[in-house]
């Protein structure tokens, strides 16, 4: 054996959304300078970082992915301070500001050698892997995101037409399962309203596509009829086949190969992912994936032990500091009702503290930081350490992580058993910290 790296060994910290606003040097609270030492000694230490660097790059895009988050590009070296050493950009908010801030969040990130995956200047390059050299293993990231308002997407170049600076898509479809009898009130739903007669115009002239025999659309959505009803979800094939490819690529390349998915979509509670992330992520462990780290709801989801690798399906907000931003657009202020001119940025964040309940809640401002440990190339450990993002502390703190004790670690690890159970994922509890049993 020569080299390190053949011992294929790693350790990894994994954590869930960075909405960083403020910088996180200053601070020295013992649980939070705690926390920062549990990152800093892994090897590897992931966050999806979704804000767009640069404060305001470029002129603010028509959709976004709830807040305008365009930040100083100095809050990179902040996560930096952490230890994050492997981000994910793909997520909701990368295209928050145009192409021009997707370009913009690279090129900081270049700047400062931060590896990343999951945006480009066109579709082939969000697509691709990254790779993170360290003493331990070379280790690659494929990052995707399904959460993708309009015009956010990467698209492709061609010989003739310039490809579209955007986030790497894994874009699904969504179908609403009916019982005959309830399928049948839909058509007369569709034509006493005339939604019938004007889609059989649009037909009828080529603008649309006739439905098959059992299949409605109506209103956008896509209704079955079916003996077993209720919602039902499935990746796109050509965006997953394109995704899996590239995870192939990088086993090949690659010591370790993780792949990261931004998904806020539900299967009816929000705790429960969609089916098609589950189809997706597990497609990815076949494909070689070492694990895949999913985030985006912004609450926890359960652990998936698939073929002996981690599917961790949320984790949540590691830092949520989305109610400090100090630049928005017009757009921002409309959609909480607040006048544009003579509002301030602290009249939104009150107003949407009082419409989003979720922020209310504690599922919101708690987490887990999860440590894996890889010997042999085979999952060894992994270990959950609860954290929070101080429910009750005033918004100026509030949103910055710091290691949950007593109680509430308690709690927080009693959620992850709980949400894991689906998965038949056991764990061991104990002294503030949740092991997964591994077979």
């Amino acid at each position: 054996m020569f080299y390190q790296a053949d011992n294929l060994s790693l350790d990894v910290a994994v954590t869930g959304d960075s909405l960083i606003t403020r910088r996180l040097a200053p601070y020295t609270e013992p649980d939070f300078l705690g926390l920062r030492d549990l990152i800093k000694k892994a090897d590897i230490a992931f966050t999806n970082l979704e804000v767009v660097l640069g404060e305001v790059p470029d002129y603010p895009a028509e959709h976004c992915g709830g807040n305008w988050l365009g930040v100083p590009a100095y809050l990179a070296d902040e996560l930096a301070w952490m230890g994050f050493n492997l981000f994910s950009t793909a997520n909701n908010h990368a295209a928050d500001f145009g192409a021009g801030g997707v370009l913009a969040t690279m090129k900081e990130m270049a700047l400062r050698q931060l590896v990343h995956a999951g945006i480009g200047e066109t579709l082939s390059e969000a697509r691709r892997p990254a790779y993170l050299e360290t003493p331990a293993a070379r280790v690659a990231l494929v990052a995707a995101c399904s959460t993708l308002p309009p015009g956010h997407a990467a698209g492709e170049q061609r010989q003739d037409v310039q490809g579209r600076p955007g986030v790497n898509p894994l874009r699904f479809d969504v179908s609403f399962g009916l019982s005959p009898a309830t399928f049948a009130l839909l058509d007369r739903i569709a034509e006493e309203s005339q939604i019938k007669a004007m889609r059989a115009d649009r037909i009828k002239h080529g603008y649309d596509k006739q439905d098959s025999e059992n299949e409605y659309r109506l209103l956008e959505h896509r209704f079955v009829a079916t003996d077993e009803p209720g919602i039902s979800t499935k990746p796109r094939q050509k965006d997953m086949q394109d995704i899996l490819r590239w995870v192939k690529d990088a086993k090949r390349q690659a010591d370790f190969c993780f792949v990261s998915l931004h998904a806020h979509e539900p299967n009816i509670e929000i705790t429960r992912p969609a089916q098609f992330i589950e189809t997706f992520s597990r497609a990815c462990i076949d494909c070689g994936a070492d694990g895949v780290f999913g985030h985006g709801p912004h609450v926890l989801r359960g652990i998936e032990i698939y073929k002996a690798k981690p599917i961790i399906y949320s984790l949540g907000n590691f830092i949520m500091q989305s109610s400090t931003m100090q630049r928005l657009p017009v757009a921002m202020y409309e959609r909480y009702d607040v006048d544009p001119f003579s509002g301030t940025p602290a009249d939104i964040f009150d107003n949407r503290l009082q419409k989003e309940l979720i922020r209310q809640n504690r599922i919101y401002y708690e987490s887990c930081v999860v440590r894996l440990r890889y010997k042999q190339g085979e999952l060894h450990t992994a270990v959950l350490h609860p954290i929070h993002l101080g429910l009750t502390s005033a918004r100026p703190s509030q949103g910055r992580p710091l290691l949950a004790r007593g109680e509430m670690a308690d709690r927080i690890l009693s959620d992850v058993v709980s949400l894991s159970e689906i998965y038949g994922t056991k764990f061991e509890v104990e002294s503030g910290l949740a092991r997964v049993v591994l077979d």
